[in-house]
């Protein structure tokens, strides 16, 4: 199972969503359209606690992997594992702010997809969260844009290596 946040103009089914459910692999999509990034974390906060009992794996794409990121760094226990596609690891706002360093959990096995392409978000952002965390087993730098159209591949098989790592 993975609890999944999308962007910021993306729908919880959105094509890394219907990819993920057509993969077999169960996902709870939160509808985030119009929310603030605190509104999203606070949404997703109380979600995450609604499944904690069953270990899902956090993921996010965009803005929603900005949200996945600071939720899975206050509430680590919650997760078996954290996915963030192209994370807008840059921005700036509450409950973020120049003194936050996002960083990926320890004990919370991380996997990172960024298209070297991408003209949205840097991918430096996602080499730098790379770089300070100890915990990414995965960081798949594609030859894609920011929506990751052609990585789902990528996806799927970072959430297998997430659930392959737990077990």
């Amino acid at each position: 199972m993975i609890i999944f946040a999308h962007g910021l103009e993306g729908t919880p089914n959105g094509s890394k969503i219907q990819t993920l459910r057509n993969s077999g692999i169960e996902v709870i999509a939160p509808d985030f359209q119009g929310m603030p990034l605190i509104e999203r974390v606070e949404l997703l906060e109380k979600i995450s606690l609604d499944y904690a009992d069953k270990k899902p794996i956090l993921g996010g794409s965009s803005y929603g992997g900005l949200t996945a990121a600071i939720v899975a760094m206050k509430y680590p226990e919650r997760f078996r594992g954290l996915l963030l596609c192209a994370p807008a690891l840059h921005l700036k706002e509450p409950p973020v702010d120049e003194t936050t360093t996002l960083v990926a959990p320890k004990n919370v096995p991380t996997v990172i997809i960024h298209g070297i392409e991408d003209d949205i978000v840097p991918i430096s952002c996602s080499i730098e969260y790379s770089q300070n965390s100890e915990s990414i087993i995965k960081f798949n730098k594609v030859n894609d844009g920011h929506r990751l159209s052609n990585s789902h591949d990528f996806i799927i098989d970072g959430i297998k290596l997430i659930i392959n790592n737990n077990d």
